[in-house]
């Protein structure tokens, strides 16, 4: 059984993430015609469905439970990346609107943006948990009561 487990290089992690801010405030600058109108749910959808592929792809040893908290990591790490970047550069969501004739939202977003703040939560999420070799103690059990017999 494989556990998660986080790497401590700090000063390694912390140079990466202002990589990443600097690269989810530029990229999108450079960019900034490059907007599309995406519905809001598919695209929710989409984010969860990604993370939870990135999850199976980048830890594929882990278990399920496993791969569903790491998934959740990297959401949290995309939200707190998108939201950071919004702080800083207010170009990167245009609006949120209804569309005529319906009440779903649509999200008007620079598509650079979305590509690297899901590629810079990846990256942030694989810098920061490596999924080690180690034993459960429910196994650790069975085997002392194995040696007792």
């Amino acid at each position: 059984m494989h556990r998660l487990s986080i790497r401590t290089s700090w000063p390694l992690l912390a140079a990466l993430v202002l990589c990443v801010c600097g690269l989810n405030y530029g990229l999108p600058k450079l960019f900034s015609s490059n907007c599309l109108e995406v519905p809001l749910l598919p695209l929710l959808i989409i984010e969860v469905g990604a993370s939870l592929a990135a999850a199976v792809l980048f830890y594929g040893e882990a278990s399920p439970v496993q791969v569903i908290k790491l998934s959740l990591v990297i959401l949290a790490i995309t939200g707190t990346i998108a939201g950071l970047a919004h702080l800083v550069n207010e170009n990167i969501y245009s609006s949120v609107r209804l569309r005529p004739g319906s009440q779903a939202p649509v999200l008007t977003i620079n598509w650079v943006f979305l590509l690297t703040v899901n590629f810079s939560a990846i990256a942030v999420t694989k810098a920061l948990i490596v999924l080690t070799a180690g034993h459960t103690a429910s196994r650790k059990r069975q085997n002392r009561t194995d040696s007792d017999r």
